[in-house]
């Protein structure tokens, strides 16, 4: 059994303050202990560690980490050896240095439980949640994967009294195909009948399915965009090795465009874990 708690990880970053004031409020919501992680040795005139004084004030106790180990991700994995986390939550870099993966791409890819990326300070609360989705695959790794963002996605959407939204991305049209891969309005049909069986299967009911062409690391930032989504919640297969360092995967790519907070779940944990976003009454 996992203890329920949430660690934030606080880099040098403007945004670090959001990570960690979103951290709060979900420990907070959902009654999880929560610990950061400084990559930093933060000043004690820091503006979080001037919040974090207030919050003991209040009777919130946040236990401090600093980093020791040579790479910040070694830290986060040392951290959830010891005292296995729930949720890592960090602020986003889309900044790339070089050839290599980036540090949240990284995260994504290795840390055991999910991921929330933060990159704005606004609420989730009457806001709209988005679940991406692939409901094609009949691979049940790739329906697991499924089922476990749209799971969380209207955990969320109920604890926030938020709007639960779908968005699914199919390919092109393609000439000299059978007639059903030709006919955009097929296409549509079929997208929107899978995401809605994939759906019912689950007794869940989103307000809206947003299915579109295009590569999913395109369609899914602009509906994300053009509806002010507070949150899009998307699973990730998590390729490693040369091709995943040079090109990365959908979820990073879609990641780097989306302009709002990001939770995403890797194939093959999100089962295992009693999150703290799941674990509360609905």
């Amino acid at each position: 059994m996992f203890t329920k708690k949430v660690l934030v990880a606080l880099d040098a970053s403007d945004a670090a303050e959001k990570a960690f004031k979103r951290g709060v409020l979900i420990a907070d919501r959902m009654g999880c202990e929560l610990e950061v992680l400084w990559l930093i040795t933060p000043l004690p005139d820091h503006a979080i560690m001037r919040f974090m004084a207030l919050l003991s004030v209040d009777g919130m106790q946040i236990k401090q980490h600093y980093h020791q180990e040579k790479s910040f991700l070694q830290d986060v994995l040392a951290r959830w050896e010891s005292d296995h986390f729930a949720l890592l939550i960090k602020s986003c870099d889309t900044s790339h240095k070089g050839l290599l993966a980036p540090l949240d791409w990284q995260l994504l890819r290795q840390t055991p439980c999910p991921v929330l990326l933060v990159k704005r300070d606004s609420l989730w609360e009457g806001g709209k949640i988005m679940a991406a989705v692939d409901p094609y695959s009949r691979k049940k790794s790739y329906l697991q994967l499924n089922q476990s963002v749209l799971m969380m996605a209207g955990v969320i959407s109920q604890e926030a009294k938020a709007d639960l939204q779908v968005v699914v991305s199919y390919s092109p049209p393609m000439l000299g195909a059978d007639a059903q891969s030709q006919s955009v309005d097929m296409l549509v049909d079929k997208a929107s009948c899978a995401a809605r069986t994939l759906l019912d299967g689950m007794k869940i009911i989103a307000s809206t399915y947003h299915i579109g062409e295009g590569p999913p690391e395109y369609w899914i930032p602009n509906v994300a965009e053009e509806q002010h989504a507070a949150l899009v919640v998307i699973g990730t297969h998590g390729r490693d090795g040369i091709k995943g360092a040079l090109l990365g995967n959908t979820a990073e790519r879609i990641l780097d465009r989306l302009s709002c907070d990001v939770l995403v779940l890797r194939e093959g944990l999100s089962d295992n874990f009693d999150l703290p976003l799941a674990s509360s009454k609905q």
